[in-house]
């Protein structure tokens, strides 16, 4: 099969396959992603693209409080089985990023490496560290910071994030402080993709990604950062790193927060090439 549903708790996760090669799984929406990872990797890799909860509707009577980054491992693993991988690379960007490292921890037999692209820190990672608005703001260039303040100006940021356009005008908002290219409009990208803002939510607690840590992982990591990410800044990463003992990193001096997109054919390289080690 090419495509389907997983049913969990009433949430229907789509996944679609596509290329051929080593098995790899793509946390997140799945239509966005599709769309954001270099095509060239089709060539080396048989990717399924899996929507999570935060990407479809919450079922009726659904209570979400009963989520938490557990639920999010076992969506993974239920998933994985459905599309018939056995021990695929596991990749998210993002709070995918620290989803995939999650699943990996609770998962390890069920994964062969997992690609960690603009990862979200595990918890604590920023104690003691230069804030990333600090860091915006003695690091950025003149031009940066003026396109951002001209989206402060002319772009919608909403009070409160209760649906899925909030969420995306939120996300555009940041455009030049998450992107290397600071001029640059991701708001064409967002195109058909549905946010569900209340379990989106529940990933900044304690219960999800806001109380995950890393611990020691012996699983081959690809860890990717934008030199330009002003959102997850590269440093923030400096401490978890030193527990990946299988790691292969790579900072990314022409990205943000986006490098498969902004690089994609120096990104697509360096995965391929990793994952012959794999």
């Amino acid at each position: 099969m090419n495509s389907g549903t997983v049913d969990r708790d009433g949430f229907m996760l789509e996944w679609v396959r596509e290329g051929h090669g080593l098995p790899m799984m793509v946390l997140g929406a799945s239509r966005l992603y599709a769309s954001y990872f270099p095509q060239s990797l089709r060539e080396h890799f048989e990717i399924v693209f899996c929507d999570l909860r935060q990407w479809v509707r919450t079922p009726d009577g659904f209570d979400i409080t009963a989520i938490t980054r557990d639920t999010f491992s076992d969506d993974v693993e239920a998933v994985r089985q459905a599309v018939g991988f056995d021990r695929p690379i596991v990749a998210g960007q993002s709070q995918h990023g620290g989803i995939a490292l999650e699943y990996a921890r609770r998962y390890p037999g069920s994964v062969r490496g997992v690609v960690a692209v603009a990862a979200v820190p595990p918890v604590g990672s920023g104690a003691g560290l230069e804030s990333r608005e600090d860091f915006c703001r003695r690091d950025a260039h003149p031009e940066r910071l003026a396109a951002h303040a001209r989206n402060i100006a002319t772009r919608r940021l909403p009070a409160t994030v209760e649906t899925s356009q909030d969420f995306i005008d939120q996300y555009v908002y940041n455009d030049a402080v998450t992107w290397y290219d600071f001029t640059f409009d991701c708001s064409p990208m967002w195109e058909g993709t549905y946010v569900n803002p209340s379990v989106m939510g529940l990933l900044v607690e304690p219960e999800g990604l806001g109380g995950y840590q890393i611990d020691t992982l012996d699983l081959p990591v690809f860890l990717a950062l934008g030199r330009y990410d002003y959102g997850i800044p590269f440093y923030l990463w400096d401490e978890p790193k030193t527990k990946l003992s299988n790691l292969h990193y790579k900072l990314y001096e022409k990205s943000g927060h986006h490098p498969p997109y902004e690089q994609p054919d120096e990104f697509a390289a360096d995965l391929v090439e990793w994952a012959r080690s794999v």
